[in-house]
């Protein structure tokens, strides 16, 4: 967003940052938290409930998480948009979708300044696509660990992954980085 604003109305901006890699640096950095300050809104109105997911689409991503339980030889109880699998109750709520982690590949991917708006929309929707399956397959792997070798559900579920997905996250962003690199505004 801003990349376009610098390039249409401050066009000698750019000029100055041709003569200076740091310069450059600096600017690119500098309209990428700009950016990001624009497109992380969604992922902050998600993440504190100003958007939430109607109880309908959470029913049937647990019976669809129930489903691959189903496959896999586990054992569980599904109540509402709970499963419950040996002693623990799993509540799938709307952070349990992967939501979470496309909005914030969304501000990752639209805050690079980057001006070729296809590119950005085509890995988004790429990277959008395998975050969805590694969260089903996070899901899955919580349960799995858990009834196979006793591992703690919640050490599994809040410290492990929330590792791995960050980890992913920040792999596909330098991915997309690397791929787009000569389509860097300056």
């Amino acid at each position: 967003m801003f990349e376009y604003i610098i390039k249409k109305y401050f066009p000698n901006i750019i000029e100055e940052s041709m003569k200076s890699k740091m310069i450059r640096k600096e600017l690119i950095i500098a309209i990428f938290f700009l950016n990001m300050l624009i497109y992380s809104i969604p992922l902050s109105l998600f993440s504190y409930y100003y958007i939430i997911l109607p109880q309908s689409f959470l029913l049937s991503y647990s019976k669809f998480i129930g489903y691959i339980l189903t496959l896999s030889n586990i054992e569980y109880i599904l109540t509402a948009n709970t499963l419950h699998v040996g002693s623990v109750n799993f509540i799938i709520d709307q952070e349990c979708t992967g939501f979470k982690s496309v909005f914030a590949i969304f501000a990752m991917i639209f805050s690079t300044p980057i001006l070729n708006i296809r590119n950005k929309i085509m890995y988004f929707i790429y990277s959008s696509l395998i975050l969805y399956i590694l969260n089903i397959f996070r899901l899955w792997s919580v349960f799995f660990l858990y009834v196979r070798f006793n591992l703690n559900p919640y050490f599994v579920h809040n410290v492990l992954w929330e590792i791995f997905t960050t980890m992913f996250l920040v792999i596909f962003w330098i991915i997309f980085i690397k791929k787009y690199k000569k389509g860097l505004v300056i």
